[in-house]
């Protein structure tokens, strides 16, 4: 995992940089994870059940001709482009917010809104990582990483009147790791479990 480099990298030069990557790879793995989550189990509702899909796959954009030519296409081709259309219409949201995996997995899960963050929950808890937290604190953490993401991303991770950025430590960079690994193998249990 790349994240593991990173921390190699960083037990071996102290440098600092490598450890602020993984908030970077970190949530930028995660948001793509979420994309072709999405795409994959989105063509797997169309190909078990396109009778009952969730209202958000049913609303993905199709251009009219390629409607009008959908005949032609071979089974396996239409399920392809099937795929490629829900990736079209997702592939440019960023999905590493709270509310944002709530949108994503909107298109692929069919319990009510106000579940999805308590599944995620029941099954991080699972883990044995992250016991005692509340699905709050769950999303909290997803924010606060996504935060400082979005700092060191855009070079802000600096105070105003200071030469150095805040400090990062090896302890809170593995943690981002787990965590988003956590989070991530938590989102597709839960998936694969709506889809059988």
């Amino acid at each position: 995992m790349e994240s593991d480099e990173c921390l190699s990298n960083f037990d071996n030069t102290k440098h600092d940089f490598a450890l602020r990557y993984i908030w970077i790879v970190g949530i930028s793995s995660f948001d793509l994870f979420l994309t072709e989550l999405v795409s994959e189990a989105g063509l797997r509702l169309i190909d078990k059940n396109p009778d009952a899909l969730p209202v958000n796959l049913q609303q993905v954009q199709v251009p009219m001709v390629n409607v009008l030519d959908i005949h032609l296409l071979s089974p396996p081709e239409r399920l392809l482009f099937f795929r490629e259309r829900i990736f079209a219409s997702i592939q440019f949201k960023s999905f590493y917010r709270p509310e944002k995996v709530s949108e994503a997995l909107s298109y692929i899960w069919s319990c009510p809104p106000k579940e999805k963050w308590s599944r995620i929950t029941a099954r991080m808890r699972a883990t044995g990582h992250h016991g005692e937290k509340t699905e709050q604190d769950i999303r909290d953490e997803l924010t606060l990483i996504g935060d400082r993401r979005d700092l060191i991303a855009h070079s802000a991770d600096t105070p105003p009147g200071r030469d150095f950025a805040n400090p990062v430590s090896r302890e809170d960079a593995a943690r981002v790791a787990e965590f988003v690994c956590d989070l991530a193998e938590a989102i597709d249990a839960e998936t694969e479990a709506q889809l059988d």
